[in-house]
């Protein structure tokens, strides 16, 4: 696959993946964490980002996610079990290391450059500069990256507490966001965190209608002190290579340049620009919201025919073809109008028929889009 190519499905699969944005209690002897106030542990929750913490994780998914080219990774990571040690000190100063059977691999994350390093292929790699959109990775699943995104997602919806529960040692308190909108296909949303410092320590996202949650992740072990981070350094026998960040705006092409409507199913546009990627825009509120990124005519049609041998539903309204995969609690559509240069990816945790309502009005001739 093309490098350019490869940079056009990782615009497809990150913007899919990270709407979804996306269950096991430790028992432990101790004291359980105490119910708090969940407005108040809400509050702590999305203002962690500054608390420090080093531990190991276990995140587990039951997505049942299609296989996609050269993305057996990503769809392991959230159809499967993925075990994972941080060490956290700031925003832009972290490393994670996901643990395999083969070995590791390690994201460092420093303010001026970002480090691989692959144990099995012997390899470290420097990326320099911010990539617009990236495909989601295994610190993304991280308890206190995944609940301070959902919640910054989430400000209006509602917040209960929860009883607390012992989690790697620490007496946890509990808050549930319970969305409004009928539209998601989020049901809930279960955090809990110490209460002290507010750093999430697990988290339960489970689809609407069901009862065992779909995505989790956990703290085995952790200690909220700051750790010693240094950039890692090339040694003999070791692959070194120095990347800069994807142009994916230009991966996208003309389509990149495409202008989304202010609404679609009487949903307002909400990021006009996501990522900084005109063509790309974020429509809806709360997790009720679904992404749209205009692509190429020929990627358009590829991911339709991935989506229709997953088993997705094709229609065809007067002035187009509409291609939807539901893997709950995530939704799909490509969209390809009879005419033109381009094509649609619809994305989120919606119910199917928003983006259907959605893909039929993108798919007519007249509209704003240009």
């Amino acid at each position: 696959m093309s490098r350019a190519k490869l940079g056009r499905w990782a615009v497809v699969v990150a913007v899919a993946a990270v709407l979804v944005a996306i269950a096991s209690v430790v028992g432990a002897l101790g004291p359980r964490g105490g119910t708090v106030d969940a407005s108040r542990l809400r509050a702590l929750v999305l203002a962690s980002d500054k608390a420090p913490y080093q531990g190991v994780v276990r995140s587990a998914g039951s997505l049942a996610l299609p296989q996609l080219p050269n993305l057996g990774d990503l769809t392991a990571l959230f159809a499967g079990t993925t075990a994972m040690r941080a060490w956290y000190a700031a925003p832009d100063r972290y490393r994670v290391a996901t643990l395999t059977t083969a070995g590791e691999r390690d994201v460092y994350k420093f303010p001026d450059a970002e480090y691989t390093w692959d144990y099995g292929s012997a390899m470290l790699t420097k990326l320099v500069g911010d990539p617009a959109v990236r495909l989601p990775r295994a610190g993304d699943l991280l308890p206190p990256e995944l609940a301070r995104r959902i919640l910054r997602l989430a400000p209006g919806d509602a917040a209960s507490a929860l009883p607390g529960r012992r989690i790697a040692g620490v007496a946890a308190s509990g808050v549930r966001i319970t969305p409004a909108d009928p539209a998601t296909t989020i049901g809930r949303v279960d955090v809990w965190a110490d209460p002290s410092t507010g750093l999430p320590l697990q988290v339960e996202i489970t689809a609407r209608g069901q009862q065992a949650p779909i995505v989790t992740s956990e703290f085995q072990e952790v200690e909220q002190t700051a750790p010693v981070l240094t950039p890692p350094k090339p040694a003999p026998a070791v692959g070194f290579s120095v990347t800069s960040a994807p142009d994916l705006a230009q991966a996208l092409g003309a389509s990149g340049r495409a202008r989304l409507p202010d609404t679609l199913d009487g949903r307002p546009v909400r990021d006009a620009r996501l990522g900084g990627i005109r063509g790309a825009a974020l429509y809806g509120t709360g997790l009720a919201s679904f992404a749209v990124v205009a692509l190429p005519r020929d990627v358009g049609g590829e991911l339709a025919e991935a989506a229709s041998k997953a088993g997705a539903a094709t229609t065809r309204p007067e002035s187009g073809e509409v291609v939807q995969l539901s893997i709950t609690p995530l939704s799909l559509a490509v969209v390809r109008p009879q005419s033109g240069r381009r094509a649609y990816l619809l994305a989120g945790s919606v119910t199917p028929s928003v983006l259907t309502a959605a893909g039929a009005e993108l798919a007519r001739p007249v509209r704003s889009v240009r």
